[in-house]
């Protein structure tokens, strides 16, 4: 696939200016020209301190986060609140709820979830009352779920149910194919998820990555190679997000920005019609918000050896950058290149709502 570069975005969106009078914004000279706007990353993984994940939000332009973290971050939530004022609205996680195998009793603290396997009733009880005291303490939701599952699974379905009686989102990372060297990452058959909107209509999906992005696409299909070129328009994420009402796009990684800059006429239209479904979230590996060098905090040791298939912080990091590297994205920051395509092909405040308004009211934000 061809470079994506910030001049391809300019040109790119200067050719769809004929198609869209009015919707493509003059390039400004400030590199970060939405710099003004109130935006929130609600794709942002946790870094190795405060300070680093200030600098990647000062660096991108972006005013606040959503931290996708490794552990509870309950106990610091009043410190971030308190010390930058509107930077860390909250956190999510995917995580794991895991029983002592000698005791039967679930683990106590962090409140996590083993999607991977079906759990027992105590467990349920338990993950509810842990949770409803995170949500208490700024926990958004279940973010980012991911592993060698199916979309309609026995575990999953625990999940959305699990979710929709707490009243928060599942952002899913919907990746069948599997990356040479690298764990088997991603939830599978994400061409079924239509059967799990129905069934679980309170629940809020948010969709990510491969399968999901691909499929703006009419010709992709679950675990294949992305198209390029112009977008053969009827592709299932576009019809889902049209009818379902509880299914929401993650507007973030390489997966999307592939996806998005390959043809913009198309992009400006889907950005339109979608615009209450979408949400900026960069899942940008990137230290200082200007393509810098990727890093992430490595996990937290586990107690036992982790199960097969399971993906670590490190795993998940050289994943995305084999994935940019592809993309020609390598030295990108992605969250730059994705708010400088949205900026350039989309009216302000369609702009606003999917970088603050989609994200707040969705995760929750504000409460």
């Amino acid at each position: 696939m061809a470079t994506i570069s910030r001049r391809s975005f300019v040109a790119s969106a200067a050719g769809a200016f004929a198609l869209a009078p009015g919707l493509v914004r003059a390039a400004a000279t400030d590199d970060t020209p939405w710099g003004g706007e109130k935006i929130v990353d609600c794709h942002f993984h946790q870094r190795p301190s405060v300070e680093a994940m200030l600098a990647h939000l000062d660096g991108s332009g972006v005013s606040s986060a959503l931290v996708l973290a490794f552990d509870d971050m309950g106990g610091r939530m009043a410190m971030l609140r308190r010390d930058h004022p509107g930077r860390f609205p909250g956190w999510a996680r995917g995580g794991r709820l895991t029983d002592d195998a000698s005791t039967g009793a679930a683990a106590p603290t962090p409140p996590e979830f083993d999607m991977t396997r079906v759990f027992s009733v105590a467990s349920r009880r338990h993950a509810v009352k842990a949770l409803s005291r995170a949500k208490a303490k700024g926990w958004k939701g279940f973010a980012e779920t991911a592993g060698p599952v199916e979309v309609d699974g026995p575990e999953l379905q625990q999940l959305y149910a699990l979710a929709a009686e707490l009243d928060v989102p599942v952002m899913m990372h919907f990746q069948q194919s599997v990356v040479p060297g690298q764990p088997a990452y991603g939830i599978r058959g994400f061409s079924r998820i239509e059967a799990m909107l129905k069934k679980y209509p309170k629940t809020r999906f948010v969709c990510h990555s491969s399968d999901f992005w691909g499929n703006i696409d009419a010709r992709f299909k679950d675990g294949g190679a992305y198209p390029t070129g112009k977008v053969a328009p009827g592709g299932l994420t576009d019809r889902l997000l049209a009818d379902h009402p509880n299914i929401y796009g993650d507007l973030g990684a390489p997966s999307c920005l592939m996806q998005l800059a390959r043809d913009v006429d198309f992009t400006g239209g889907f950005l339109h019609r979608h615009g209450d479904k979408l949400m900026f979230g960069s899942d940008c590996g990137c230290t200082d918000g200007r393509g810098g060098q990727a890093a992430r905090p490595a996990a937290p040791a586990a107690a036992s050896p982790a199960p097969s298939g399971q993906i670590d912080a490190t795993s998940a990091t050289a994943l995305q950058l084999r994935m940019a590297a592809q993309g020609g994205l390598a030295g990108k920051c992605i969250a730059r290149e994705l708010l400088a395509l949205a900026w350039r092909t989309t009216p302000r405040d369609l702009f606003r709502r999917l970088t603050w308004e989609n994200a707040n009211r969705v995760y929750r934000l504000a409460g």
